[in-house]
């Protein structure tokens, strides 16, 4: 009985995954079908939206999700626009590498240390009728210090939290992250909360994100491994 259980549990999974590969090949076809002549309007199939959006959230290429699915209509846009706010947007997360030394003259510039150099935002409750969410710091850091203490010893200044660069990635795939490139973040205290928060467009920052990720992929030498094109969540 054991071992017709584990069989079983194989066979399942078997399925399971030929399914999320078959949903993925069917978009595909579906997406050269229509995208075949520009001169022609791409209307897609007439689905019930939230069949459209079960069969989205199968794919698990990210990137594929986004730069090019989401081109097909704008039936498909919307859709994808669903899917992002949905299951992706509450699994991205901004690294700040605080920065401690001026980079003109080397010297030091903020005395004050932080546990790990670095503080990490996360995205909850995005709304899908908004095209911001806000980002905020835990109010503690895995060391035990709260970024209420760190705050109100100078540690953590708005300053040094807007010099900070910035790494970005989805889920828990942190190594297959990048460093995207923010200009006048405007990161602000949250009084009430005791934490430090920070209002992104959040389309502005996933195509930032894939740009970088085309970019960085460009200077890899070349190598006979195909290189994932998204991170999985």
């Amino acid at each position: 009985m054991a071992r017709s259980s584990a069989l079983e549990q194989h066979q399942l999974s078997n399925t399971t995954t030929h399914s999320g590969l078959l949903v993925e090949s069917t978009i595909v076809e579906m997406y050269d079908k229509y995208s075949c002549s520009m001169a022609k309007s791409i209307t897609p199939p007439r689905l019930p939206t939230e069949l459209w959006l079960q069969i989205f959230e199968q794919v698990d290429d990210v990137e594929f999700l986004w730069c090019t699915l989401r081109f097909v209509s704008r039936d498909y846009k919307a859709f994808v626009d669903r899917v992002f706010v949905t299951n992706y947007l509450p699994t991205i997360s901004f690294s700040l590498s605080l920065p401690r030394l001026d980079p003109n003259s080397g010297r030091a510039r903020y005395m004050r240390p932080v546990p790990g150099a670095e503080v990490t935002l996360h995205c909850e409750n995005p709304d899908a009728e908004s095209r911001r969410v806000v980002l905020s710091t835990p109010k503690a850091l895995p060391s035990g210090d709260t970024i209420e203490q760190l705050t109100a010893s100078g540690a953590l200044t708005k300053e040094r939290l807007d010099e900070a660069a910035a790494w970005m990635w989805f889920g828990k795939q942190r190594t297959r992250g990048v460093n995207v490139v923010t200009i006048n973040k405007d990161i602000r205290w949250n009084e009430e909360e005791k934490v430090w928060v920070w209002s992104v467009e959040w389309k502005a920052f996933v195509n930032k994100y894939f740009g970088a990720k085309r970019a960085s992929r460009r200077t890899l030498p070349a190598t006979g491994w195909r290189i994932r094109q998204g991170p999985r969540t």
